[in-house]
């Protein structure tokens, strides 16, 4: 499972145009979560007002990324 923590503008196309990103296993076999903004304002403050809502968000993800289908989508 790889899960990207960012909120700056333009870094995910950044992100996924870089040759070395696609020899990851995680991204062959669609284990890659790029979290929202939100999602990842919550993971960086870490505090008992946004863990909640990031687990609320995250954990449906979690689950899709790890079905073993790497057509599933994450989003």
């Amino acid at each position: 499972m790889l899960i990207w923590i960012t909120s700056e503008p333009g870094i995910i196309s950044q992100i996924k145009a870089d040759p070395l990103r696609q020899q990851l296993d995680a991204v062959a076999q669609g284990r890659e979560i790029f979290l929202t903004d939100m999602e990842s304002g919550a993971a960086s403050f870490s505090s008992v007002l946004s863990l909640p809502y990031l687990l609320d968000t995250l954990v449906p993800k979690l689950a899709a990324a790890a079905d073993g289908d790497p057509t599933t989508s994450v989003e």
